[in-house]
């Protein structure tokens, strides 16, 4: 059983069913399904968002900072981020950008280790061994087409 199973059902001192704590979940304009809360009362549950541990503080009257603690998530700040007031100038397009920024900073062993592997397999690509020979070196050089003349080089000949 997880820390915040455990806390949830010392939290429950009413002894409340998961399908009692659901109903007076959307009572309170929050949408928790009976078996959601059913996992996590048992322990059977992922990392929790937000909706979910805000509508399980509210039903069982457990502070967010003590969810968070028990979720091992951070725990300092339990209040909406609200961006400064310049940013009501940003356009569609980069408020979507900063949405996506801040997703990607809320999981950052997936984007890291994403990162990591995309930059082993370059490592790898350019650190294995040349086996080609001269004479494939010069065969491979006459099929192929020439290159694009750099900025104030000459162009190549054509064939």
């Amino acid at each position: 059983m997880t820390a915040l199973s455990e806390l949830l059902q010392a939290s429950n001192t009413a002894n409340l069913s998961a399908r009692t704590i659901a109903r007076t979940a959307r009572e309170l304009g929050f949408s928790l399904n009976h078996d959601t809360a059913a996992r996590y009362l048992r322990g059977n549950h992922g990392t929790p968002d937000e909706s979910t541990l805000q509508a399980l503080s509210k039903v069982l009257k457990v502070p967010m900072t003590k969810l968070r603690t028990a979720a091992a998530l951070p725990n300092e700040v339990t209040e909406p981020y609200r961006p400064p007031a310049e940013s009501s100038r940003l356009n569609r397009r980069q408020r979507r950008a900063v949405d996506e920024v801040i997703r990607a900073m809320l999981q950052p062993t997936t984007a890291a280790s994403k990162q990591v592997t995309e930059l082993d397999g370059k490592r790898a690509s350019k650190a294995a061994p040349k086996t080609a020979t001269k004479a494939t070196s010069k065969a491979a050089a006459k099929t192929a087409a020439p290159k694009a003349a750099r900025r104030g080089s000459v162009e190549p000949p054509q064939r």
